[in-house]
């Protein structure tokens, strides 16, 4: 019976378990997509994913911020872009109000459709987003205004920070855009529903010149709305440009490249097989120096 000689069998053995430890390695990095599991993987590229990681974190979190405030806030604005249709429907109604032509019956009617138009604007001042009132200062769990234009909230401020710094306000005083029952557009509102029921012209063309006063600080308040939509745009954006380059930088530290881990995997499997066949040949050498 032929006997391989120990030396040549020991590095045999050697080379196998080296292959077969790479082959494993190959595979877990193929299976996982990652090349870089553990600190011992790779201790520099283990240790500037996880702080890498940590800045993609933050970044996330704007992200995630960002587009609830941006929600947030256009339905604030499109409550105030409504708002302005019916102070343009008002002030149509309040020039017929006034016309000399038009009869008390014609303007008790014309106050009814005002009446309409302040409970719509009531209910575009009680909107809500994820069931916080936007026009309430802090007090966000309830309506800020009661059916007769009654203000409830307060003039608190809220404002969130994204991580650049950016500040922007979630939260308004909807007395200061809105009014009250005897201030504002609401008070406008409230008093020219009373002219037109009573019959009275003077004081409906007294009104005429007030709703243009709200139309325009309806508008003020919305172009604040839209700097502040702006501002978060662009947290946004560049939160999400941010996102992706960190991404990539980490998946070139940690994840694996598919193509060339297959293409090593057959490599390694190509020396495993030769050196299994090396060892099948090893049985028909002749005895050699056994014990030198």
């Amino acid at each position: 019976m032929a006997v391989p000689d120990i030396s040549l069998f020991n590095t045999l053995a050697f080379g196998l378990d080296g292959t077969t430890s790479s082959l494993q390695q190959v595979e877990q990095n193929i299976a996982t997509g990652k090349q870089v599991n553990q600190p011992s993987d790779n201790p520099l590229a283990y240790a500037s994913s996880q702080v890498l990681g940590a800045q993609e974190s933050a970044v996330s979190n704007d992200i995630l911020l960002a587009q609830q405030v941006q929600a947030q806030l256009s339905t604030a604005s499109n409550a105030l872009s409504s708002v302005t249709n019916s102070i343009n429907s008002a002030l149509s109604i309040a020039t017929q109000g006034s016309d000399a032509s038009i009869n008390t019956t014609e303007m008790a009617t014309l106050g009814t459709q005002v009446q309409s138009i302040l409970q719509q604007v009531l209910g575009a001042a009680n909107s809500q987003y994820g069931g916080s009132h936007l026009f309430a200062g802090n007090q966000v769990q309830s309506a800020p205004y009661d059916i007769n234009g009654n203000y409830s909230g307060d003039n608190g401020s809220n404002f969130v920070t994204f991580s650049d710094g950016t500040k922007v306000q979630t939260n308004l005083d909807g007395s200061a855009i809105f009014g009250t029952s005897t201030t504002g557009l609401i008070g406008t509102l409230t008093a020219l529903a009373s002219a037109l029921s009573s019959g009275n012209k003077t004081a409906v063309a007294a009104a005429l010149p007030q709703l243009q006063a709200n139309l325009a600080s309806i508008g003020a308040a919305n172009g604040s709305l839209g700097i502040s939509l702006q501002s978060v745009s662009t947290v946004l954006n560049n939160a999400t440009n941010q996102s992706t380059s960190l991404q990539a930088s980490i998946s070139n530290l940690v994840d694996t490249d598919v193509p060339q881990a297959a293409a090593q995997e057959q490599q390694v499997l190509l020396q495993q097989q030769a050196l299994i066949s090396l060892g099948s040949s090893l049985g028909k050498l002749p005895l050699i120096n056994i014990l030198a």
